[in-house]
């Protein structure tokens, strides 16, 4: 920029420590353009006034300096008249507001001068052109995080005697995440690396993780702002005023990005008060831009200046008190607003993603609450965004949140009926919850207490909904009549109330126990609820019905219809947020489902499952009762390959390592759809047979045995020894071995 004619004012700037005065010493020891008549410098930082300043710039052009002080930007200018000279004013941040006016004055008097700046602080006036300073980007971007800058740098200061002790992977590892910590900034960097020796990088990123900040001694030339981030911090300090100060301390509890609202309701502010002490802070880099794309602005505190303010906060312990309550009151009232959000189509993804980037925030204002015993409001938080802990998969976590409230809430002994149906709304949710980690036992203990409160309270919403989730645990449990039982109990009353949206689940546990029991048009309920949902407007509702009807369908014989009711799903995923264990459920049905075929088919199930098993790990995810029938599908089609896998199934297991839940999805339906088999000839007599009937018959053919059958179908072998007798009646067949011909025939035309 300083070869640019045009610009005659540059103020670098950036937050405290990330290089600004070595940046400009970098730029002075190289060819200075427009600058025939020399460069004058001086240092600013220990000026504090106005008066103090110009003497020093006066000095520095061998003015004398005991002129008026009025005078002297005069006489600094008269000194200059047409030389052109680069007059640069490092650490000026204590005075860059005093110094604007003039400085503007002094380009318009010298045409020939150009000015350079270092300061956090822009000055504000037309003739000036910033160049912000970033800290250096941390985190892999796609690269060696040890090739980073950031890394690099480290590794530069760590003292010679220990640098060969940190030049592993283990080691490099640590040095990358503590670079992260520490937000890239460069100050913050070399004090911390000049720390490792006694400690060893692990060490020091264990301390950080805790909020400790290990600074070690710098060289004895380096000024005193400079041998750490907080002496920077506290040296720039003095240019804020008390309205700033406070608000800045407040802000500090914000572990995430800090919003207009966020200021608002922490300093206690107007729209406006709040939106100018922003842009102030902004201005004076102690906050950066940290603005999502279609999001509103938002604002971020470095780790460093956070850390600083929040020390200063805690001398004040009314003050501290002050700043957490109404940090746990914002992130209340943003819950509330998010539930609402979460309902409408077309605001779901803004709201997850926004959720997402102040989880750490929305979990701390939950603690906050927890310690001063507002348990109530800490479970209604909790509760309100349940969806979003479902997508982004923290249900285990805010699982152990919500159980110490449900604890300290059944200890009060509640009387009350509001705080009752609140209590069994959280011990339902936590049963659910439960159930999602395959915590089967501790589910039904939760649900049984749930049920107990809702009715001594009379909710009848709530017993439906408890009996559904009750249904579900008993047919995974094999008890497929009582499962039956309960689900019809739930759609019955959850009808009766209107209610949508959970009636659709208890539908969906109602086909699961008909297609069990054989019974004919299992997805009729299925059915039912996709319609209602339809009208309701809520997609991801429908992607997860659809799921679960491709495994009604897969379970009555009928592949091709369940595998394209999967990739429907997979479709509506894909433009609507699910977690990572329905993305899992619909590849994994998908993979039973695809019609047999040759090797093309093969490799597309190998891709489907090594995606889905590639997923279930990275996102900790528990097998679920499906578990057994996929192990066995991949055991059968390794079989099927042989030894010698052909092109397509041997590239299959490496199309995703590590797919993202989008990539997952659009592999798997970037794959053709699979020709329809022809129809052939049935046997009258199979026709009287039900479709789980059907279903036997045909495995019967193929050879397995009633318990090889029993564990692929997912039921009890004394369930499928009675279908094969009912099987062995209709088709008048004394044997197995007859039942086999009759199939066979069938499939042969």
């Amino acid at each position: 920029m300083l070869h640019d004619p045009g610009i005659r004012l540059l103020t670098i700037t950036g937050p405290a420590g990330v290089g600004k005065s070595a940046l400009a010493n970098a730029v002075l020891a190289g060819s200075v353009p427009y600058a025939t008549d020399g460069v004058i410098k001086t240092d600013l930082a220990s000026t504090g006034s106005r008066t103090i300043a110009w003497r020093q710039v006066a000095a520095a052009l061998g003015v004398g300096s005991d002129a008026a002080a009025l005078s002297l930007p005069d006489l600094v200018g008269s000194e200059i008249g047409e030389r052109e000279l680069l007059l640069v004013l490092d650490n000026c941040d204590l005075v860059a507001p005093l110094l604007s006016t003039d400085i503007a004055s002094l380009l318009r008097e010298c045409p020939s001068l150009r000015v350079l700046l270092t300061s956090r602080i822009s000055l504000e006036v037309y003739a000036e052109h910033l160049f912000p300073v970033a800290p250096f980007p941390v985190g892999s971007g796609g690269q060696t995080p040890y090739s980073s800058v950031a890394v690099q740098l480290f590794i530069d200061r760590v003292r010679a005697h220990y640098r060969n002790d940190v030049l592993h992977g283990g080691e490099l590892r640590n040095i990358a995440e503590i670079c992260e910590l520490l937000d890239g900034v460069p100050l913050a960097i070399e004090v911390t690396a000049r720390a490792v020796g006694t400690l060893s990088p692990r060490a020091l990123l264990e301390q950080l993780r805790r909020g400790a900040h290990p600074y070690n001694s710098r060289p004895l030339d380096v000024p005193t702002r400079h041998q750490s981030v907080p002496g920077a911090l506290s040296w720039g300090d003095q240019s804020l005023g008390a309205e700033e100060r406070a608000l800045l301390q407040r802000l500090a509890v914000c572990e995430t990005s800090i919003d207009l609202p966020t200021a608002q309701r922490l300093g206690n502010l107007s729209l406006m008060q709040a939106a100018r002490r922003l842009d102030s802070l902004v201005h004076k880099s102690l906050l950066v831009s940290a603005k999502r794309e279609g999001g509103e602005p938002e604002f971020r505190m470095l780790t460093a200046t956070r850390n600083y303010y929040r020390k200063r906060l805690a001398q004040d312990p009314e003050e501290q008190t002050e700043a957490r309550n109404r940090h746990a009151d914002h992130y209340t009232k943003f819950a509330i607003a998010a539930e609402r959000g979460l309902r409408i189509a077309e605001e779901r993804a803004h709201w997850l993603a926004l959720v997402q980037s102040r989880l750490t925030d929305i979990r701390t204002a939950i603690r906050r609450l927890q310690t001063k015993g507002e348990h109530a409001t800490a479970v209604r938080t909790l509760l309100a965004l349940e969806e979003a802990w479902t997508v982004h998969n923290v249900i285990h976590e805010s699982a152990g949140i919500l159980s110490r409230s449900v604890t300290a809430l059944e200890a009060a002994d509640v009387r009350d009926a509001r705080d009752a149906a609140l209590l069994a709304d959280a011990l339902e949710t936590a049963g659910r919850w439960a159930m999602a980690g395959e915590e089967l036992q501790c589910a039904r203990a939760l649900l049984t207490r749930a049920a107990e409160l809702y009715r001594s309270t009379g909710d009848a919403g709530g017993r439906a909904r408890v009996a559904a989730l009750h249904g579900e645990l008993l047919r995974r449990a094999g008890d497929i009549e009582a499962a039956e039982q309960q689900a019809d109990f739930a759609v019955a009353e959850l009808d009766a109330l209107g209610d949508i949206r959970n009636a659709a689940t208890a539908r969906r546990l109602q086909s699961l126990v008909r297609a069990a029991r054989g019974k004919p048009e299992p997805d009729a309920p299925l059915l039912r609820a996709l319609e209602e949902l339809r009208a309701l407007e809520e997609p991801y509702a429908r992607a997860i019905a659809l799921i679960h009807l491709a495994r009604v369908r897969k379970a009555t014989g009928r592949p091709l219809e369940a595998y394209t009711t999967a990739r429907e799903a997979m479709e509506i995923l894909t433009r609507h947020v699910g977690s990572p264990a329905d993305v899992v459920l619909a590849l994994e049905t998908a993979a039973r489902s695809v019609p047999s075929g040759g090797g093309t088919e093969r490799a597309h199930i190998m891709r489907l499952l090594s995606m889905a098993g590639a997923l279930r790990e990275q996102h900790a995810i528990p097998e679920g009762e499906d578990g057994a029938a996929l192990r066995n599908l991949a055991d059968q089609m390794r079989e099927a390959a042989g030894d010698a896998a052909d092109g397509d199934t041997s590239r299959a297991a490496s199309v995703a390592q590590t797919p993202t839940l989008y990539s997952a999805l659009n592999t798997a339906l970037s794959a053709p759809m699979p020709k329809p088999a022809e129809t052939p000839c049935v046997d009258a007599r199979l026709a009287g047979l039900t479709p789980r009937q059907h279903q036997i018959a045909e495995l019967v053919a193929e050879g397995m045995t009633n318990r090889q059958i029993a564990r692929s179908l997912e039921l009890s072998e004394w369930t499928v020894v009675n279908h094969l007798r009912q099987v062995m009646n209709k088709l008048e067949c004394p044997s197995r071995v007859h039942v086999t011909r009759i199939v066979q025939r069938t499939a042969t035309g």
